[in-house]
Protein backbone atom coordinates (compact mmCIF):
# COMPACT_ATOMS: atom_id res chain seq x y z
CA UNK A 1 0.00 0.00 0.00
CA UNK A 2 3.07 2.31 0.92
CA UNK A 3 5.12 1.71 -2.65
CA UNK A 4 2.87 0.43 -5.31
CA UNK A 5 -0.40 2.62 -4.83
CA UNK A 6 0.76 5.94 -4.78
CA UNK A 7 2.78 5.20 -8.08
CA UNK A 8 -0.10 3.64 -9.78
CA UNK A 9 -1.69 6.97 -11.45
CA UNK A 10 1.56 7.37 -13.12
CA UNK A 11 2.62 3.99 -13.90
CA UNK A 12 -0.93 4.03 -15.93
CA UNK A 13 0.21 6.99 -17.71
CA UNK A 14 3.57 6.10 -18.53
CA UNK A 15 2.08 2.74 -19.57
CA UNK A 16 -0.80 4.45 -21.97
CA UNK A 17 1.62 6.32 -23.82
CA UNK A 18 3.82 3.19 -24.41
CA UNK A 19 0.72 1.16 -25.89
CA UNK A 20 -0.04 3.56 -28.09
CA UNK A 21 3.22 4.78 -29.47
CA UNK A 22 4.05 0.81 -29.59
CA UNK A 23 0.25 -0.32 -30.91
CA UNK A 24 -0.13 -2.14 -34.33
CA UNK A 25 -3.34 -2.91 -35.52
CA UNK A 26 -3.56 -6.93 -36.55
CA UNK A 27 -5.27 -7.11 -40.21
CA UNK A 28 -8.64 -8.54 -39.90
CA UNK A 29 -8.84 -12.26 -41.50
CA UNK A 30 -13.01 -12.87 -41.04
CA UNK A 31 -14.08 -10.23 -44.22
CA UNK A 32 -12.30 -12.20 -46.60
CA UNK A 33 -13.69 -15.62 -45.30
CA UNK A 34 -17.22 -14.78 -45.09
CA UNK A 35 -19.94 -15.81 -47.76
CA UNK A 36 -23.28 -14.17 -48.08
CA UNK A 37 -26.30 -15.92 -49.12
CA UNK A 38 -28.68 -13.70 -50.92
CA UNK A 39 -32.77 -14.39 -51.94
CA UNK A 40 -32.27 -15.10 -55.22
CA UNK A 41 -30.09 -18.14 -54.48
CA UNK A 42 -32.11 -21.89 -54.65
CA UNK A 43 -31.36 -21.60 -50.78
CA UNK A 44 -34.00 -23.88 -48.11
CA UNK A 45 -35.38 -22.41 -45.17
CA UNK A 46 -32.91 -22.95 -42.01
CA UNK A 47 -34.86 -22.33 -38.55
CA UNK A 48 -31.73 -21.02 -35.94
CA UNK A 49 -32.56 -20.82 -32.68
CA UNK A 50 -31.34 -18.54 -29.66
CA UNK A 51 -31.19 -20.44 -26.43
CA UNK A 52 -30.23 -17.75 -24.25
CA UNK A 53 -31.84 -14.21 -22.47
CA UNK A 54 -34.35 -13.70 -24.99
CA UNK A 55 -34.05 -12.06 -28.44
CA UNK A 56 -35.65 -8.55 -29.50
CA UNK A 57 -37.75 -10.40 -32.25
CA UNK A 58 -38.84 -6.60 -33.93
CA UNK A 59 -35.31 -6.48 -35.43
CA UNK A 60 -35.64 -9.35 -37.12
CA UNK A 61 -39.12 -8.80 -39.09
CA UNK A 62 -37.65 -10.77 -42.14
CA UNK A 63 -35.58 -13.39 -40.67
CA UNK A 64 -38.03 -14.44 -37.55
CA UNK A 65 -39.97 -17.85 -37.37
CA UNK A 66 -44.06 -17.41 -36.90
CA UNK A 67 -45.17 -20.93 -36.00
CA UNK A 68 -48.57 -21.96 -37.37
CA UNK A 69 -48.88 -23.87 -34.36
CA UNK A 70 -48.06 -21.56 -31.36
CA UNK A 71 -46.91 -22.39 -27.69
CA UNK A 72 -47.60 -20.89 -24.68
CA UNK A 73 -45.28 -18.52 -25.38
CA UNK A 74 -46.42 -17.53 -29.01
CA UNK A 75 -45.49 -17.77 -32.19
CA UNK A 76 -41.81 -17.49 -31.97
CA UNK A 77 -40.49 -20.41 -29.65
CA UNK A 78 -40.40 -21.28 -26.26
CA UNK A 79 -40.08 -18.43 -23.12
CA UNK A 80 -39.83 -19.54 -19.62
CA UNK A 81 -39.56 -17.23 -16.54
CA UNK A 82 -37.05 -17.71 -13.26
CA UNK A 83 -38.61 -20.46 -11.87
CA UNK A 84 -39.18 -22.19 -15.45
CA UNK A 85 -43.14 -21.59 -15.70
CA UNK A 86 -44.64 -20.57 -19.09
CA UNK A 87 -43.64 -16.93 -19.86
CA UNK A 88 -45.32 -14.34 -22.80
CA UNK A 89 -42.51 -12.20 -23.12
CA UNK A 90 -39.11 -12.83 -26.01
CA UNK A 91 -37.26 -10.51 -23.88
CA UNK A 92 -35.97 -11.02 -20.36
CA UNK A 93 -38.36 -8.88 -18.50
CA UNK A 94 -36.86 -5.75 -16.92
CA UNK A 95 -38.04 -3.68 -13.88
CA UNK A 96 -39.39 0.01 -14.54
CA UNK A 97 -35.97 0.73 -13.15
CA UNK A 98 -34.05 -0.58 -15.09
CA UNK A 99 -35.85 0.17 -18.07
CA UNK A 100 -35.22 3.75 -17.48
CA UNK A 101 -31.47 2.87 -16.59
CA UNK A 102 -31.49 0.88 -20.07
CA UNK A 103 -30.68 3.72 -22.87
CA UNK A 104 -28.08 5.16 -20.15
CA UNK A 105 -26.47 2.10 -19.56
CA UNK A 106 -26.62 1.10 -23.38
CA UNK A 107 -24.40 4.30 -24.16
CA UNK A 108 -22.10 3.88 -21.58
CA UNK A 109 -21.54 -0.44 -22.23
CA UNK A 110 -18.98 0.40 -24.91
CA UNK A 111 -16.39 1.97 -22.96
CA UNK A 112 -16.68 -0.08 -19.86
CA UNK A 113 -16.37 -3.11 -22.13
CA UNK A 114 -13.38 -1.45 -24.22
CA UNK A 115 -11.65 -0.85 -20.48
CA UNK A 116 -12.21 -4.67 -19.29
CA UNK A 117 -10.58 -5.71 -22.93
CA UNK A 118 -7.79 -3.22 -22.53
CA UNK A 119 -8.91 -1.15 -25.15
CA UNK A 120 -7.87 2.39 -26.10
CA UNK A 121 -11.17 4.66 -27.05
CA UNK A 122 -12.85 7.79 -26.54
CA UNK A 123 -15.57 5.95 -24.80
CA UNK A 124 -13.32 4.23 -22.65
CA UNK A 125 -11.91 8.12 -21.47
CA UNK A 126 -15.11 9.37 -21.06
CA UNK A 127 -16.05 6.54 -18.83
CA UNK A 128 -13.24 6.47 -16.77
CA UNK A 129 -13.97 10.43 -16.44
CA UNK A 130 -17.81 9.45 -15.01
CA UNK A 131 -16.47 6.79 -12.84
CA UNK A 132 -14.21 9.31 -11.42
CA UNK A 133 -17.13 11.03 -10.24
CA UNK A 134 -19.08 8.51 -8.42
CA UNK A 135 -19.51 7.08 -4.56
CA UNK A 136 -18.40 3.72 -3.77
CA UNK A 137 -22.17 3.01 -3.49
CA UNK A 138 -22.96 4.25 -6.58
CA UNK A 139 -20.10 2.26 -8.77
CA UNK A 140 -21.55 -0.63 -6.92
CA UNK A 141 -25.46 -0.25 -7.95
CA UNK A 142 -23.94 0.49 -11.45
CA UNK A 143 -22.35 -3.10 -11.53
CA UNK A 144 -25.61 -4.55 -10.10
CA UNK A 145 -27.58 -2.96 -13.34
CA UNK A 146 -24.69 -4.54 -15.20
CA UNK A 147 -25.63 -7.87 -13.92
CA UNK A 148 -29.29 -7.61 -15.63
CA UNK A 149 -29.02 -5.53 -18.34
CA UNK A 150 -25.82 -7.42 -20.00
CA UNK A 151 -27.60 -10.61 -19.51
CA UNK A 152 -31.18 -8.56 -21.24
CA UNK A 153 -28.58 -7.85 -24.27
CA UNK A 154 -27.12 -11.47 -24.76
CA UNK A 155 -29.29 -13.24 -26.61
CA UNK A 156 -30.16 -10.72 -29.21
CA UNK A 157 -26.41 -9.82 -29.73
CA UNK A 158 -25.74 -13.50 -30.23
CA UNK A 159 -29.11 -13.48 -32.50
CA UNK A 160 -28.04 -11.29 -34.99
CA UNK A 161 -24.80 -12.82 -35.12
CA UNK A 162 -25.98 -15.73 -36.17
CA UNK A 163 -28.24 -15.27 -39.25
CA UNK A 164 -25.87 -12.29 -40.51
CA UNK A 165 -26.03 -12.35 -44.36
CA UNK A 166 -28.02 -15.69 -44.62
CA UNK A 167 -30.94 -15.02 -46.32
CA UNK A 168 -32.99 -18.35 -45.37
CA UNK A 169 -32.03 -18.22 -41.56
CA UNK A 170 -35.14 -17.71 -39.28
CA UNK A 171 -34.66 -16.73 -36.02
CA UNK A 172 -36.50 -19.21 -32.97
CA UNK A 173 -36.45 -18.10 -29.36
CA UNK A 174 -35.46 -20.30 -26.85
CA UNK A 175 -35.68 -18.10 -23.59
CA UNK A 176 -34.80 -18.62 -19.92
CA UNK A 177 -32.66 -17.11 -16.88
CA UNK A 178 -29.01 -19.06 -17.02
CA UNK A 179 -27.69 -16.59 -14.17
CA UNK A 180 -28.10 -18.82 -11.96
CA UNK A 181 -25.96 -17.53 -8.45
CA UNK A 182 -28.15 -14.33 -8.85
CA UNK A 183 -31.37 -15.90 -8.67
CA UNK A 184 -32.93 -14.45 -5.52
CA UNK A 185 -34.16 -17.76 -4.01
CA UNK A 186 -32.61 -20.91 -2.97
CA UNK A 187 -32.01 -23.90 -5.23
CA UNK A 188 -33.88 -26.94 -4.91
CA UNK A 189 -34.07 -30.55 -6.20
CA UNK A 190 -37.30 -29.74 -7.79
CA UNK A 191 -36.93 -26.29 -9.25
CA UNK A 192 -34.06 -28.44 -11.17
CA UNK A 193 -35.79 -30.62 -12.35
CA UNK A 194 -38.77 -27.96 -13.34
CA UNK A 195 -36.71 -25.96 -15.31
CA UNK A 196 -35.33 -29.21 -16.70
CA UNK A 197 -38.80 -30.42 -18.08
CA UNK A 198 -38.87 -26.92 -19.66
CA UNK A 199 -35.77 -27.97 -21.34
CA UNK A 200 -37.36 -30.83 -22.83
CA UNK A 201 -40.13 -29.24 -24.00
CA UNK A 202 -37.54 -27.13 -25.99
CA UNK A 203 -36.09 -29.96 -27.48
CA UNK A 204 -39.40 -31.42 -28.65
CA UNK A 205 -40.06 -28.27 -29.82
CA UNK A 206 -36.43 -28.38 -32.00
CA UNK A 207 -37.15 -31.37 -32.80
CA UNK A 208 -40.66 -31.47 -34.08
CA UNK A 209 -40.37 -27.99 -35.73
CA UNK A 210 -37.42 -29.12 -37.65
CA UNK A 211 -34.81 -27.05 -35.89
CA UNK A 212 -31.40 -27.19 -37.54
CA UNK A 213 -28.88 -25.45 -35.77
CA UNK A 214 -28.80 -24.11 -31.83
CA UNK A 215 -26.66 -21.29 -30.27
CA UNK A 216 -25.82 -22.18 -26.43
CA UNK A 217 -23.83 -19.04 -25.50
CA UNK A 218 -24.06 -20.18 -21.63
CA UNK A 219 -22.61 -23.16 -19.39
CA UNK A 220 -22.95 -23.87 -15.57
CA UNK A 221 -21.02 -25.67 -13.60
CA UNK A 222 -21.10 -27.05 -9.56
CA UNK A 223 -18.75 -24.10 -8.44
CA UNK A 224 -21.92 -21.90 -9.86
CA UNK A 225 -24.50 -23.81 -7.66
CA UNK A 226 -22.12 -23.37 -4.56
CA UNK A 227 -22.16 -19.80 -4.43
CA UNK A 228 -25.91 -19.90 -5.28
CA UNK A 229 -26.94 -21.77 -2.23
CA UNK A 230 -24.17 -19.71 -0.33
CA UNK A 231 -25.82 -16.35 -1.17
CA UNK A 232 -28.94 -17.24 -0.39
CA UNK A 233 -28.71 -18.58 2.88
CA UNK A 234 -27.27 -22.04 3.01
CA UNK A 235 -23.52 -21.57 2.77
CA UNK A 236 -23.09 -22.20 6.52
CA UNK A 237 -21.47 -25.75 6.40
CA UNK A 238 -18.81 -26.13 3.67
CA UNK A 239 -19.51 -29.84 3.49
CA UNK A 240 -23.25 -29.94 2.96
CA UNK A 241 -23.19 -26.81 0.66
CA UNK A 242 -21.01 -28.29 -1.70
CA UNK A 243 -22.75 -31.61 -1.05
CA UNK A 244 -25.99 -30.19 -2.44
CA UNK A 245 -24.60 -27.94 -5.26
CA UNK A 246 -23.39 -31.33 -6.38
CA UNK A 247 -27.00 -33.13 -6.29
CA UNK A 248 -28.62 -30.10 -7.97
CA UNK A 249 -25.91 -30.40 -10.50
CA UNK A 250 -26.46 -33.79 -11.15
CA UNK A 251 -30.05 -32.81 -12.26
CA UNK A 252 -28.79 -29.77 -14.34
CA UNK A 253 -26.31 -31.76 -15.92
CA UNK A 254 -28.49 -34.39 -16.82
CA UNK A 255 -31.08 -31.91 -18.36
CA UNK A 256 -29.19 -30.44 -20.63
CA UNK A 257 -27.64 -33.49 -22.03
CA UNK A 258 -31.07 -35.00 -22.09
CA UNK A 259 -32.30 -32.37 -24.11
CA UNK A 260 -29.51 -32.22 -26.40
CA UNK A 261 -30.31 -35.84 -27.05
CA UNK A 262 -33.70 -35.62 -27.38
CA UNK A 263 -33.23 -33.65 -30.80
CA UNK A 264 -30.36 -35.57 -32.93
CA UNK A 265 -31.33 -33.99 -35.97
CA UNK A 266 -30.67 -30.63 -35.04
CA UNK A 267 -26.65 -29.20 -34.48
CA UNK A 268 -26.71 -27.55 -31.01
CA UNK A 269 -23.19 -25.42 -30.79
CA UNK A 270 -21.96 -24.16 -27.14
CA UNK A 271 -19.64 -21.43 -26.16
CA UNK A 272 -16.60 -22.71 -24.62
CA UNK A 273 -16.62 -20.02 -21.62
CA UNK A 274 -14.30 -17.26 -20.59
CA UNK A 275 -12.47 -18.71 -17.77
CA UNK A 276 -9.59 -19.39 -19.33
CA UNK A 277 -9.98 -23.09 -18.31
CA UNK A 278 -10.20 -26.73 -19.11
CA UNK A 279 -14.26 -26.97 -19.79
CA UNK A 280 -14.20 -30.68 -19.08
CA UNK A 281 -11.75 -30.16 -15.53
CA UNK A 282 -14.60 -27.70 -14.58
CA UNK A 283 -17.08 -29.64 -15.67
CA UNK A 284 -18.99 -26.49 -17.76
CA UNK A 285 -22.37 -27.84 -19.31
CA UNK A 286 -23.03 -28.10 -21.97
CA UNK A 287 -19.51 -27.51 -22.81
CA UNK A 288 -17.84 -30.13 -21.67
CA UNK A 289 -20.53 -32.90 -22.97
CA UNK A 290 -19.49 -35.22 -25.88
CA UNK A 291 -22.35 -35.59 -27.91
CA UNK A 292 -22.42 -36.21 -31.66
CA UNK A 293 -24.78 -33.32 -32.76
CA UNK A 294 -22.89 -30.91 -30.34
CA UNK A 295 -19.54 -28.91 -30.47
CA UNK A 296 -18.14 -26.04 -28.21
CA UNK A 297 -16.46 -23.25 -30.04
CA UNK A 298 -13.05 -21.29 -28.52
CA UNK A 299 -12.61 -17.57 -29.14
CA UNK A 300 -10.03 -15.75 -31.05
CA UNK A 301 -9.24 -12.26 -32.35
CA UNK A 302 -9.58 -10.45 -35.50
CA UNK A 303 -6.22 -11.62 -36.57
CA UNK A 304 -7.30 -15.29 -35.46
CA UNK A 305 -4.94 -15.09 -32.33
CA UNK A 306 -6.10 -16.93 -28.71
CA UNK A 307 -7.79 -14.49 -26.59
CA UNK A 308 -6.93 -14.51 -22.82
CA UNK A 309 -9.89 -15.43 -21.69
CA UNK A 310 -11.31 -18.31 -24.05
CA UNK A 311 -11.82 -21.50 -22.10
CA UNK A 312 -10.21 -24.95 -24.36
CA UNK A 313 -10.80 -28.65 -23.79
CA UNK A 314 -10.77 -31.97 -26.26
CA UNK A 315 -14.65 -30.85 -26.67
CA UNK A 316 -13.69 -27.74 -28.70
CA UNK A 317 -13.97 -28.58 -31.82
CA UNK A 318 -13.51 -25.70 -33.79
CA UNK A 319 -12.68 -21.23 -32.73
CA UNK A 320 -14.09 -18.33 -34.23
CA UNK A 321 -13.78 -14.57 -34.06
CA UNK A 322 -14.85 -14.15 -30.21
CA UNK A 323 -13.19 -10.39 -29.92
CA UNK A 324 -14.68 -7.26 -30.61
CA UNK A 325 -17.42 -8.32 -32.26
CA UNK A 326 -20.45 -6.29 -33.76
CA UNK A 327 -24.04 -6.73 -33.02
CA UNK A 328 -27.80 -5.66 -32.30
CA UNK A 329 -28.84 -5.07 -28.77
CA UNK A 330 -32.45 -4.67 -27.92
CA UNK A 331 -33.64 -1.25 -29.28
CA UNK A 332 -31.39 -1.67 -32.66
CA UNK A 333 -28.42 -0.04 -31.65
CA UNK A 334 -25.53 -1.84 -32.86
CA UNK A 335 -22.51 -2.88 -30.25
CA UNK A 336 -19.07 -4.81 -29.95
CA UNK A 337 -18.99 -7.83 -27.05
CA UNK A 338 -16.29 -10.20 -26.65
CA UNK A 339 -16.49 -14.06 -25.42
CA UNK A 340 -16.55 -16.85 -26.74
CA UNK A 341 -20.13 -15.74 -26.45
CA UNK A 342 -19.49 -14.42 -29.73
CA UNK A 343 -17.65 -17.09 -31.22
CA UNK A 344 -20.19 -19.43 -30.54
CA UNK A 345 -23.19 -17.89 -32.98
CA UNK A 346 -20.36 -17.32 -35.70
CA UNK A 347 -20.30 -20.88 -35.75
CA UNK A 348 -23.82 -21.25 -35.96
CA UNK A 349 -23.57 -18.38 -38.53
CA UNK A 350 -21.80 -21.89 -40.91
CA UNK A 351 -23.76 -24.21 -39.98
CA UNK A 352 -26.65 -22.39 -41.10
CA UNK A 353 -25.68 -21.45 -44.41
CA UNK A 354 -24.46 -24.95 -45.08
CA UNK A 355 -27.66 -26.64 -44.18
CA UNK A 356 -29.73 -23.64 -45.97
CA UNK A 357 -27.44 -24.70 -49.33
CA UNK A 358 -28.28 -28.34 -48.35
CA UNK A 359 -30.83 -29.67 -45.77
CA UNK A 360 -30.46 -32.72 -46.57
CA UNK A 361 -26.81 -32.42 -44.48
CA UNK A 362 -27.15 -34.39 -40.86
CA UNK A 363 -25.49 -32.66 -37.76
CA UNK A 364 -22.20 -34.86 -38.15
CA UNK A 365 -21.61 -33.80 -41.99
CA UNK A 366 -21.98 -30.26 -40.96
CA UNK A 367 -19.06 -30.51 -38.66
CA UNK A 368 -17.30 -32.57 -40.83
CA UNK A 369 -17.76 -29.28 -43.53
CA UNK A 370 -16.80 -26.83 -40.52
CA UNK A 371 -13.69 -28.80 -39.60
CA UNK A 372 -12.54 -29.83 -42.62
CA UNK A 373 -12.60 -25.83 -44.12
CA UNK A 374 -10.97 -24.47 -40.94
CA UNK A 375 -7.32 -23.57 -41.08
CA UNK A 376 -4.89 -24.47 -38.26
CA UNK A 377 -2.55 -22.29 -36.60
CA UNK A 378 0.96 -22.67 -36.85
CA UNK A 379 0.76 -24.67 -33.46
CA UNK A 380 -1.80 -26.67 -33.82
CA UNK A 381 -3.76 -25.60 -30.68
CA UNK A 382 -6.23 -23.36 -32.47
CA UNK A 383 -8.80 -24.32 -35.69
CA UNK A 384 -10.24 -21.38 -37.32
CA UNK A 385 -13.60 -21.74 -39.38
CA UNK A 386 -13.37 -20.65 -42.90
CA UNK A 387 -16.88 -20.11 -44.44
CA UNK A 388 -15.71 -19.98 -47.85
CA UNK A 389 -13.84 -23.23 -47.81
CA UNK A 390 -16.44 -25.26 -45.81
CA UNK A 391 -19.08 -23.89 -48.36
CA UNK A 392 -16.54 -25.27 -51.42
CA UNK A 393 -16.28 -28.32 -49.92
CA UNK A 394 -19.73 -28.99 -49.70
CA UNK A 395 -20.52 -27.79 -53.63
CA UNK A 396 -17.44 -30.11 -54.47
CA UNK A 397 -19.33 -32.91 -52.30
CA UNK A 398 -22.48 -32.15 -54.30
Amino acid sequence: MQSAIPVLPARSEVLKQYIVSHNVVQPDIWVAREVTLTKDQNLAPVLVAIWDSGVDVSLFPDQLFTDTKPTSSGTHGIAVDDRGDPATTWLYPLSPEQQKAYPEFRDDIQGQLDIQNGIESPAADALEKKYSTLSAEQIHHLFELEKVLGFYMHGTHCAGIAVRGNAAARLVVARFNDQLPDLPFPPTPAWARHVGAAFQQMSDYFRTRNVRVVNMSWGDEPQEFETWISKTGGGADPAERKKRASELYAIWRDAIETAIKGAPNTLFVTAAGNSDSNSGFIEDVPASLHLPNLIAVGAVNQAGDETSFTSYGDTVVVDADGYNVESYVPGGAKLRFSGTSMASPNVVNLAAKLFALDPSLTPAQVVELIRKGASASEDGRRHLIDEKRSVALLQTKK
